[in-house]
This record gives C-alpha cells, sequence and structure tokens, in this order.
C-alpha cells in the first residue's frame, strides 16, 4: 500500500513538472507597445501566411498530457485481484507427507470421500465423524483393512506429544 501511495505521487510530480515546462515557457512581455506598434504588428500577423509548424511541439506535448492522465486515472481505477494463498495439492501433500500416508492409502479416502459427495479427501482426516460415517457406509469399492491402516495412524499421530 506504501509503495503504491508513492508511485501514485511520483507519477503526480511528473505530470505537474510536465505542466510547467509546457505551460511555463510562455512568457510576459515586459515593455507596453505603442498603439501605432501594435497596428503594424496587427497587420503583419494578419497578412502572414500561418506556420503550423510552431504550433505541434504544443499540440503533441498537450495531446502526451491527455494521455497521461488518462492512463493514470486508469491506472488508479484498476482492481487488484488477491491471489490464493493455499493450494489444495500442497495442502493434501503436506497431510500425507506428516501421516506417512501411502498413495494406495490416499487413493482409498478419495474413494471414501466420493461415494460421502465430500468435495476433498482431507475433510475425512481433519473431521473424524465424518470419517466413521463414511466407514460405516456400505462400499464394495472401499478396502476395509487399507481405511483400518489409516484410521489406527491416525489415532497413533493424535497420541503422539507434540
Amino acid at each position: 500500500m506504501k509503495s503504491e501511495a508513492r508511485r501514485e505521487k511520483a507519477i503526480a510530480r511528473w505530470l505537474a513538472i510536465g505542466g510547467l515546462v509546457v505551460f511555463g515557457g510562455s512568457g510576459v512581455a515586459l515593455a507596453n507597445p505603442t498603439q501605432e506598434e501594435f497596428f503594424r504588428s496587427l497587420n503583419q500577423n494578419i497578412n502572414s501566411p500561418v506556420d503550423m509548424s510552431k504550433a505541434v511541439p504544443y499540440l503533441l506535448a498537450t495531446l502526451g498530457l491527455v494521455i497521461l492522465a488518462v492512463l493514470f486515472n486508469q491506472y488508479r481505477q484498476r482492481q487488484s485481484s488477491p491471489r490464493a494463498l493455499n493450494h489444495s495439492g500442497k495442502l493434501t501433500r503436506e497431510l500425507t507427507r506428516r501421516l506417512s500416508l501411502r498413495s494406495v492409502e490416499l487413493r482409498q479416502l478419495k474413494l471414501l470421500a466420493e461415494e460421502q459427495q465430500i468435495e476433498h479427501p482431507l475433510t475425512l482426516i481433519l473431521c473424524p465423524s465424518v470419517l466413521g460415517k463414511a466407514i460405516r457406509a456400505p462400499s464394495a469399492r472401499v478396502d476395509r483393512v487399507i481405511v483400518k491402516q489409516i484410521v489406527q495412524r491416525l489415532r497413533e499421530s493424535l497420541a503422539k506429544p507434540r
């Protein structure tokens, strides 16, 4: 947040400096011309052809400032989307490592979770009541011996002092 505020202030400063450079160059005449000099100058300016080459740099600078102002406004209105901090795959790997689960056991947990319409198999590990309900439900696809090993390993990991 602080770096974003600093960046916005720096952009605003550069815009102000650019405006001073472009618009600060117009000088004020120091001497008051006489009426005759004024009319002579006016007549010369009316009769002379228009030289657009002198106005082009000012027009380009003004166009550049408008583009910078539009870009700055879009940058300020931009919303940043928060990044996901956790990933289910990383969490699964961490828990399988901590509980020393084999891939066969994780597959059995996935089958149990699928039969119970549970979104993720780790829910069974983290919530013992859901695991008990899943074990009590009749299922032909789940290997009960492997599930018993998982429950035994969970009991051992809970009994260990930290």
